[in-house]
């Protein structure tokens, strides 16, 4: 199967402010998830993003200037290339009732909120009613295939082989080249990004690339010793439970994706076939599933105080990257945080 891979271009502000509305929209139900104080270089991320609001309109203008230089990038590469200025739609779930994620009542009702959460049926409708159309189709299905295969390179840049994919699958690791290798889409980016400044050039900046790739394990404490012990006090109570098979918790969510995934057959389909809908009674097996596990990690995790070790350990780690690289926190802070803030 051929894969394509597309630059994510929305700004780091925006995917938090996304996940953030996620998380907090569904949230009819008294009961509420506990807040967790925001980390040492959690706080300092914030400065870059201060003042920066983010809305379907401001997603809209953005694509616009995205799509605009892309096609001014195709066109200088000998291709002719339409802008894609279709509408971007972004569901929050700010309106919808329901229990808030991360309680053991969205646990009870949802479990992990894989194979279904509150507005999901609201979102599919809106999804199925805004069926896309490529404006560039007709272009693409008149290029031979050598052509073709040249108009998608530099569109998107290189893609791995299917060994390379393979490998990729079998060791866990996602595809994130860095947007400069990715063809006029990258470079769209990475040139709409220098204009907009704010957080957006900052994660773009050669000068910070290293700051931030050093950043980039900060939140992963898998491998502490404070966390190794919590996810064996944790396995611990899930082995007691009935559920002898799990590590950590990531591994019992997992179990779950891969669960729906095997309803749908994706490995085998061929390139650009649509999965069938998988029959209804295989899907709430697959729920009943998620839900007793979501309840029972929901459960354990509370037993062992996981989260909050969790949290501790985090802000440890924060505290100890930001003392180490200060000074490069600080220019960052000082090439950024202004910009950001007189937007």
């Amino acid at each position: 199967m051929t894969r394509r891979a597309r630059t994510a271009l929305l700004p780091i502000t925006a995917i938090a402010a996304a996940v953030a509305l996620t998380l907090s929209g569904c949230s009819a139900s008294s009961e509420k998830a506990p807040e967790m104080e925001e980390g040492p270089l959690g706080k300092y991320l914030a400065a870059l993003s201060e003042g920066e609001e983010w809305n379907e309109e401001d997603a809209e203008a953005q694509n616009l200037k995205v799509e605009e230089a892309v096609a001014a990038c195709m066109q200088k590469e000998g291709f002719e290339y339409e802008p894609d200025v279709q509408s971007m739609s972004f569901s929050s779930g700010e309106d919808e009732e329901g229990p808030q994620w991360g309680t053991k009542e969205f646990a009870e009702q949802y479990g992990y909120g894989v194979t279904d959460f509150p507005g999901r049926e609201a979102m599919e409708e809106s999804s199925s009613s805004q069926e896309y159309v490529n404006v560039n189709q007709e272009y693409i299905d008149a290029l031979s295939e050598s052509e073709r295969n040249a108009f998608y390179e530099t569109l998107h840049g290189p893609q791995p082989t299917g060994e390379e994919w393979a490998e990729m699958e079998e060791s866990g690791e996602g595809y994130s080249p860095d947007p400069s290798e990715q063809g006029c889409y990258g470079n769209a980016y990475l040139q709409v990004a220098e204009e907009e400044g704010g957080s957006q050039a900052a994660w773009n900046d050669p000068e910070f690339a290293e700051l931030f790739e050093a950043m980039s394990n900060v939140w992963d404490q898998s491998g502490s010793e404070d966390v190794q012990k919590l996810d064996t006090e944790w396995a611990s109570c899930m082995a007691d439970a009935g559920y002898p098979d799990f590590k950590t918790s990531d591994d019992a969510q997992n179990s779950i994706y891969e669960a729906q995934n095997a309803l749908y057959n994706y490995e085998e389909l061929a390139e650009d076939e649509m999965p069938e809908e998988p029959k209804k009674e295989d899907v709430d097996k697959v729920k009943k599933q998620e839900i007793e596990l979501a309840v029972t990690d929901f459960e354990c995790k509370q037993k062992v105080k996981y989260d909050e070790t969790l949290a501790k350990a985090s802000h440890a780690a924060e505290q100890k990257f930001v003392d180490e690289h200060k000074a490069d926190l600080d220019a960052l802070l000082a090439k950024y945080a202004t910009k950001s803030k007189d937007k």
